[in-house]
């Protein structure tokens, strides 16, 4: 194929506009002799008219100039205009072939990959043995395994370096004789970090540790509540036991024989025969404690019933 260049015949290398020339000095010499005498005028009141008169004047010339350069650009542009398009048209042509050259480059390097790939998963097959279940290719294989850049001894290495890990962390586990050994093969599984498996054993030990220290302390606190619930009933029993006894609420169960105090006048009984009493009385307990109370009653042979109405 022959050499293509780019060769440039018009205009030559010194042939470029190098320089605009124009009254560049001149005009110059006439625009600061103006703006002097404009920097010492002062306008009053009423020459505020001719102020405004003479910025416009000076803005129209700024004007001007801007113009003018923007009109030489473009005179200047015209013949690259034309270039560029040249070039683009030429550069599409190009394009085409470098994109037939390109795919054909990426359906080889593909092809390569894909047998490389297909090399690497055979060696795999090979080593893996019965631990396919726990270290599928899909874990084992990296992308730039296929690389042309990398070579298949370092490939086989590391794959044999896996299955040697995931071979002696499982063997470990195996002879882990702890409840967790489903969760730390789990993590294993997942990491293939034997540290980080003895790690989650270890955690999830102090985490039923504390489970088992809770629920000790929870039984200890209900004990502990349910006895001070017995012993509340049993110190109201005993206040009712002592209360004084009101008259109309006094049910004599068996017949008492009564005497005078010679020194008060006042009749006081004495029991010939254990007597029943009944007592109305209000207490003022929890659930637990009323419970509580209830067995603490029924226990104690103690019968009772509901207060009756009046």
């Amino acid at each position: 194929m022959a050499e293509m260049a780019l060769k440039i015949y018009s205009p030559k290398d010194d042939g470029f506009v190098q320089e605009i020339k124009w009254n560049f000095d001149e005009l110059k010499g006439q625009i600061q002799n103006a703006a002097q005498d404009y920097e010492k005028l002062v306008y009053t009141d009423d020459s505020i008219k001719a102020a405004k008169a003479d910025r416009a004047k000076l803005n129209k010339f700024v004007d001007a100039l801007k113009a003018k350069r923007t009109e030489v650009r473009k005179q200047l542009l015209k013949p690259d205009e034309k270039f560029g398009k040249e070039v683009e048209e030429l550069t599409k042509i190009v394009q085409k072939a470098i994109t037939n050259i390109d795919d054909q480059v990426k359906a080889y390097e593909k092809r390569q990959r894909e047998e490389k790939t297909a090399k690497i998963r055979d060696f795999y097959e090979e080593n893996i043995h019965d631990l396919g279940e726990y270290l599928p290719f899909e874990r084992v294989f990296r992308p730039e395994y296929a690389n042309a850049s990398t070579t298949m001894k370092s490939v086989k290495e590391e794959i044999l370096d896996q299955i040697q890990r995931v071979a002696e962390g499982l063997a470990i586990l195996n002879e882990v004789d702890s409840p967790y050994t489903g969760d730390m093969k789990a993590v294993f599984l997942n990491t293939y970090d034997i540290g980080a498996a003895l790690a989650e054993k270890n955690r999830l030990e102090a985490q039923e540790r504390k489970r088992q220290e809770y629920e000790q302390s929870r039984i200890r606190q209900q004990a502990e509540r349910e006895q001070r619930d017995r012993e509340q009933a049993q110190r109201l029993i005993a206040a009712g036991n002592r209360a004084t006894v009101i008259p109309d609420k006094v049910e004599q169960m068996s017949t008492p024989t009564r005497s005078i105090s010679q020194e008060s006048g006042v009749a006081v009984v004495q029991d010939s025969a254990e007597v029943v009493t009944a007592l109305d009385f209000r207490v003022y307990v929890t659930r637990a404690q009323m419970l509580s109370l209830k067995q603490f009653l029924q226990e104690s042979g103690i019968r009772f019933e509901p207060v009756p109405k009046q």
